[in-house]
């Protein structure tokens, strides 16, 4: 079973929220952004949306999330 994970934003180092919803039979649609708004180079890619079975799947997620956890 996967742990839990913690996201943060690999510009701003700030940390991030993560939704989703079950998405049949694609995997889950996810929505991530910022949990305070503010200036970040990577302002332009969020929110960060998409169908994918973890978060580190979606388009831009390597440019744009840490992961903490596992």
């Amino acid at each position: 079973m996967r742990g839990r994970s913690f996201y943060w934003c690999r510009s701003c180092r700030g940390p991030l929220y993560a939704t989703s919803f079950h998405a049949i039979p694609a995997g889950w649609d996810w929505e991530i952004d910022h949990q305070q708004p503010g200036d970040c180079a990577n302002g332009h890619l969020m929110p960060l949306t998409g169908t994918a079975t973890v978060p580190e799947d979606l388009p831009n997620a390597p440019r744009v999330l840490l992961v903490l956890g596992s």
